[in-house]
This record gives C-alpha cells, sequence and structure tokens, in this order.
C-alpha cells in the first residue's frame, strides 16, 4: 500500500515522524484527510483529534490548533501543542471541561471570554481523542517515539 511521509510538529520539537497509509486532521472547515497523491494544499487546524494510520492500529493526538501543509509527497503538521491519546488524563480533561463551561456561564452574556472558550475547545478536543482512542483501537501504552 502507498505511504505519505508525515510531520507531527510543535514549537517545541518534532512529536512524531513517519509514513502512514492515511490521516485525518480537524481543519475549520471540518474533518480533512490525507492519502498518498494528495493535491498541495495549506489548511488551518482548530482543536480535535489527529488520526494517524500507519497500518494497524491507528496513532492518535489531540492538538489544540495549528495549519497543516501537503506538498510534494509529504505532510507537515504545525500544532501549538499535541498529546498522544495514551498520556490523556480524562479525568482531568472533563475537570478542565467542567470549569471551563462554568466561567463561560459566569460571564455576562454581552462579553465573550476567549480564554474560557479556548481551554474548553482544549478539553473538548482531548476528550474526544481519549474516546477515538478507546473506540478505534488506537495504541496504548508508551506512545511511538519519533523517527530521527
Amino acid at each position: 500500500m502507498k505511504r505519505i511521509a508525515v510531520s507531527v510538529i510543535t514549537p517545541d520539537k518534532p512529536v512524531w515522524e513517519g509514513d502512514v497509509e492515511s490521516l485525518v486532521v480537524p481543519a475549520h472547515e471540518g474533518q480533512l484527510g490525507v492519502w498518498p497523491g494528495h493535491a498541495p494544499l495549506l489548511a488551518q487546524l482548530k482543536p480535535g483529534p489527529v488520526v494517524l494510520r500507519a497500518g494497524g492500529e491507528p496513532v492518535i493526538f489531540s492538538v489544540s490548533g495549528g495549519f497543516i501543509e501537503v506538498n510534494q509527497g509529504r505532510v507537515a503538521v504545525f500544532v501549538e501543542t499535541a498529546e498522544h491519546a495514551e498520556e490523556i488524563d480524562a479525568e482531568r480533561a472533563r475537570q478542565a471541561e467542567m470549569k471551563a463551561r462554568a466561567a463561560l456561564k459566569a460571564t455576562p452574556a454581552d462579553k465573550m471570554d476567549l480564554q474560557a472558550l479556548a481551554a474548553l475547545e482544549r478539553a473538548l478536543a482531548r476528550l474526544r481523542a481519549t474516546e477515538l482512542a478507546t473506540r478505534r483501537g488506537g495504541k496504548r501504552g508508551a506512545p511511538p517515539s519519533p523517527q530521527n
């Protein structure tokens, strides 16, 4: 099966690199799937799960937003943060969700608490990634190491 080279990169370091059969990212326009031979593109990402299919079980990350670039048979996913689904503490993410919802509820209707809204989006993205990993048989235990 054909593969495409993918790098998931945060400002601190590359988080994951490898060849995949496909990937799905949370673009602002909706879920975006990329396969080998995909046309070049640049798209903005919103918080949500990134699913990499590299044969066998999917590798799933929660990202907090960024960009994806597809060009000449390579994919670069540039994100602010990326967490392996198996490293996410679901209970802590649920608590962050409740705290953000409470902050939004306490905000007057004519004002928007952008920090609370961003915190809610991050918490929900983390929860979606853990749910996907559980449902789709995502890798559990130690996350895959980036290839050097």
